[in-house]
């Protein structure tokens, strides 16, 4: 057996075997497989395709290059394919752990339009997101719940992985998309996952019937590994809630955990909560403010202090230049717009801005009066406004005749 073999299996349409994918993968960890040499695999892999059996067979390789968390209790996991002002995370993991169940979650930076759950944690005055798997899981028993940044020590070479299909145009495959997600989570120890996949403008799925392929195949491959999935299909023509930015998101999602947050945001939580809890009893936790007082319970117990979080920056008023309606609100173009004023990166070493970002204050199918502010831009340099500004303009549209919102939440699979 050898790289080359398999990669020509694989190159001329032939199914890959339990072994031989174990054997590339193993050997790729070890280094005796080169950077190239995978990059032809990912290749004829995303061109040929991956059964479900060959998925399932990669993440098992994968998972076998690191530790598998083991928890002494049922732990819950939500994980979201990416979207522009998603602070979802913030609210659904001590929201439930408001009710009693044990929330873990493991997330990453952004890297993109999206702006990453730890990026936006690290808003918080010495909240700390690098914890010792130890620490973590102590957190969880104790107190619910706790999100950390993902660690080395859990699926490692899922990661160079990525890194390579980042760079090799072979990020856009359903199999692929999905051995990445599920070896992380399954490597999180979690019984069950929650699962948001975003679709629309501001999503890495353009369309719906590419947004329920990915969901069906996480569903069906996770609970071969006896996991229960759930997972829920959303909107992302616009952004989720008002604010877009790091602060601005951790704000806006401490308003919703005190029962105050925009009404899509909070509907989403409940919806996605929902898959597990329920509902009436998360609308009453949102309300009667125990989900805040969980939020509250975590970011001390992991250093971070909220009692004085204000945006440090400047303010910009957008304004409407014509009377009618919000017919378009680009969720990529208002994400590339804050990226731009230092809230996201570029590269790897960008350092992020946490105070700049966007209000939305009209959302798709509201009425604007001419002169109305439809955005409130938060920014630290004139030259990034600027840029920014230009991605804003081409974001937003207004009809003269009232327009169809999109649905929030397309499908739900538990």
């Amino acid at each position: 057996m050898n790289a080359i073999d398999i990669i020509i299996k694989k190159r001329d349409g032939k199914s890959l075997s339990k072994e031989e994918i174990e054997f590339f993968i193993k050997n790729f960890y070890k280094r005796e497989i080169t950077d190239y040499q995978m990059s032809a695999w990912l290749m004829a892999s995303f061109i040929r395709g991956l059964s479900k059996e060959e998925t399932v067979n990669l993440i098992s390789a994968i998972l076998s290059t690191g530790k598998i968390l083991d928890w002494e209790f049922p732990v819950i996991d939500k994980h979201s394919t990416g979207g522009v002002g998603d602070k979802l995370s913030l609210i659904v993991v001590p929201l439930l752990a408001s009710l009693g169940y044990k929330v873990a979650k493991l997330s990453g930076r952004g890297l993109g339009h999206t702006g990453g759950t730890i990026d936006k944690l690290e808003s918080i005055p010495n909240f700390r997101t690098s914890l010792t798997l130890d620490e973590f899981k102590s957190l969880v028993e104790k107190i619910g719940c706790s999100i950390i940044s993902q660690t080395e020590e859990l699926v490692p070479v899922e990661k160079e992985i990525y890194s390579l299909r980042d760079v090799t145009g072979t990020v856009e495959s359903i199999p692929l998309i999905t051995s990445s997600i599920l070896s992380k989570k399954i490597a999180g120890g979690a019984k069950t996952i929650i699962f948001d996949v975003k679709v629309g403008s501001g999503a890495f799925m353009k369309d719906i019937k590419t947004a329920e392929e990915l969901a069906l195949w996480l569903k069906d491959i996770g609970e071969t590994f006896g996991k229960s999935i759930n997972v829920v299909i959303s909107d992302m023509n616009q952004p989720l809630g008002n604010a877009v930015g790091n602060l601005l998101e951790v704000l806006e999602a401490i308003d919703t955990l005190k029962g105050n947050g925009p009404e899509d945001l909070t509907e989403l939580a409940i919806e996605t909560a929902g898959t597990i809890a329920s509902k009436e009893l998360l609308k009453n936790s949102l309300s009667n403010g125990m989900a805040f007082n969980k939020f509250l319970d975590m970011v001390r117990a992991q250093g971070g202090d909220i009692s004085n979080l204000s945006p440090s920056a400047k303010r910009y008023d957008f304004i409407a230049l014509d009377s009618g309606y919000i017919g378009r609100l680009d969720a990529y173009l208002i994400g590339e717009a804050v990226r731009t004023l230092g809230a996201g990166r570029y590269r790897k070493e960008d350092r992020i801005d946490p105070n700049v970002g966007i209000i939305l204050k009209k959302k798709m199918g509201d009425y604007v009066e001419k002169g109305e502010v439809l955005l409130e831009i938060y920014y630290n340099s004139e030259e990034k406004l600027s840029s920014s500004l230009r991605l804003t303009e081409r974001a937003i549209s207004i009809n003269k005749d009232a327009v169809e919102r999109y649905p929030l939440v397309y499908s739900v699979y538990s």
